[in-house]
């Protein structure tokens, strides 16, 4: 790009915007600089004759680039220093960091090496201002991000017990009800150019019903997370058509008519014959089992230093597609999400700031954990 040195300050604030969002049309354009719609196309052929535009055309698409679309939330940890006591205060120590599934999945793809975009819906407070300027400084895209005015950004509240695993959660995500049919399509043109389309269940079925059909027109992968067993039965009728399913055994059963008495082999096998391409049941301590057209097969966990487990499933979903993106078959692309796992298990923050993909693949050579921590199988 030229310098600017000849730019009015108005251009340099048009040309900025448009840098940030291609996607922009005018009006769009005009309603956030002020401007007339007649000014800012003169403004817009000026940036086209002194060179900073190339004239009206189509956006190309990033080759191999992810659309996140779900929660972005404050995580509030709290770890319980004994037993919990109901009915009373508890003593333990707390711990507030960046969360939600579709954003964690988001974070660590773009810590990773990967290109991605985030589509979610956070309010227009503080909390919410922040987030999104956490992640887009890690390399995401968050121009299309809606801030919802008198909203309140959603809010994940984790108690561990003193073994560091979870005892309760508690999430209010009013605000991704802003998630919408109505949101998603505006952003139809860069769902469908992606490479892979990741989506968590804090949306609503109607989003669900609408992403299975959308992206199954598009070249695009789809890939879900049952996030919870609430937010799995959102799914429950929508599972032809998804390429990849991230779930656990509760939240698998409620997808399916009479699994209960299944083993989780054969809930993951069942999940394929329903239309799930590949099946990935996390197991926690176990592994997971995944399965497909080949059959189910588990995958070991690995050995981890357990100081916090919040985020550790949204580390398995990201690393394993980084290695679907790079060609590896869906063993060895579980390996590695579960290695990821294992990192994310051994900080306290819900995505792990010394994730790389170098890193990755150092840990899963030789696994090195401080001595201090608790050492577990996940």
């Amino acid at each position: 790009m030229p310098p600017r040195n000849d730019l009015t300050e108005n251009e340099k604030t048009i040309l900025d915007m448009i840098v940030a969002n291609p996607f922009s049309s005018q009006r769009e354009l005009s309603e956030r600089c002020g401007l007339p719609r007649p000014t800012l196309a003169a403004h817009i052929g000026q940036l086209t004759r002194k060179g900073y535009l190339l004239g009206r055309a189509y956006v190309v698409a990033e080759q191999g680039r992810f659309v996140c679309i779900g929660g972005a939330a404050i995580d509030r940890k709290f770890c319980l220093s004994g037993p919990m006591v109901p009915g009373t205060s508890n003593p333990a120590v707390g711990h507030t960091t960046f969360g939600g599934v579709a954003r964690n999945v988001c974070e660590n793809l773009v810590r990773l090496g990967q290109g991605c975009s985030l589509l979610s819906v956070v309010g227009d407070d503080h909390t919410g201002h922040a987030l999104v300027e956490h992640i887009r400084s890690c390399g995401a895209d968050t121009s299309r991000i809606l801030f919802a005015q008198g909203q309140s950004t959603a809010e994940y509240v984790a108690i561990l017990d003193s073994d560091f695993d979870l005892g309760v959660g508690v999430f209010d995500s009013s605000v991704s009800e802003l998630l919408n049919v109505e949101y998603l399509q505006k952003n139809s043109a860069m769902i469908a150019s992606a490479k892979w389309v990741f989506a968590d269940c804090n949306v609503s079925p109607d989003v669900l019903a609408w992403l299975v059909t959308e992206v199954g027109r598009s070249p695009a992968h789809l890939v879900f997370d049952t996030v919870s067993i609430s937010k799995a039965r959102r799914l429950r009728g929508y599972l032809h058509g998804v390429d990849v399913l991230f779930t656990n055994r509760d939240e698998a059963i409620l997808l399916l008519d009479g699994a209960q008495s299944f083993t989780i082999p054969e809930i993951a096998a069942a999940l394929v014959r329903a239309g799930v391409g590949t099946a990935i049941i996390t197991e926690g301590s176990e592994g997971l089992t995944v399965a497909d057209s080949n059959g189910a097969r588990r995958i070991p966990a690995v050995s981890a230093a357990v100081i916090d487990v919040t985020g550790a499933g949204d580390a398995l979903v990201a690393a394993t597609l980084t290695g679907l993106m790079a060609g590896e078959d869906i063993d060895a692309a579980c390996r590695q999400g579960i290695a990821a796992a294992a990192m994310t298990i051994g900080c306290r923050e819900s995505v792990n700031p010394e994730l790389t993909h170098e890193a990755l693949q150092k840990f899963m050579k030789s696994p090195v954990f401080p001595s201090r921590y608790k050492e577990q199988t996940v």
